[in-house]
């Protein structure tokens, strides 16, 4: 004998699947993770004041996946390389009371010297902090990201 069965399986699309869990691009896991590296990178920027680390806390979001610094010298000193005027080769004129300062629209090129940078407050600071946390934290911030998405169940 043989029996002929018809069955229809109605699931929802995979993406709304995954946003119910939390898995999409401005999810509950994705803003763990997003929470995850702004609180660690910090450990692994440059610190003198303190105000490149709160602009960075201030502009970049825990509902947008990336880290946002839109500063004048963000690339400066994320590079980690002296900068000097393009066109003249010369750093940056000294204004008297103020110190060094770059005119505004002045073409900067990156030279082969690498910038110094005080390690008091942040002994793990130096160029390119998102890669450099994620070459010392990556086990770390995975396990933080399975435990998180293991309590949501």
């Amino acid at each position: 004998m043989i029996v002929k069965t018809e069955l229809k399986v109605d699931t929802k699309p995979v993406e709304a699947i995954l946003a119910k869990k939390g898995l999409n691009i401005t999810g509950d896991v994705q803003q763990f993770h997003t929470a995850n590296v702004l609180r660690r990178i910090v450990k692994y920027m440059p610190y003198r004041t303190g105000a490149t680390i709160k602009i960075m806390q201030a502009q970049s979001t825990v509902d947008k996946p990336y880290i946002n610094l839109a500063t004048p010298y963000a690339r400066y000193i994320h590079e980690g390389k002296v900068m000097v005027n393009a066109e003249t080769g010369s750093g940056p004129p000294v204004i008297p009371n103020v110190g060094p300062r770059w005119r505004r629209g002045t073409k900067l090129k990156a030279t082969d010297r690498p910038l110094t940078y005080t390690k008091t407050k942040n002994p793990e600071a130096g160029p390119h902090w998102g890669e450099r946390l994620m070459a010392v934290e990556d086990a770390a911030m995975l396990q933080d990201l399975k435990d998180y998405v293991q309590g949501m169940e």
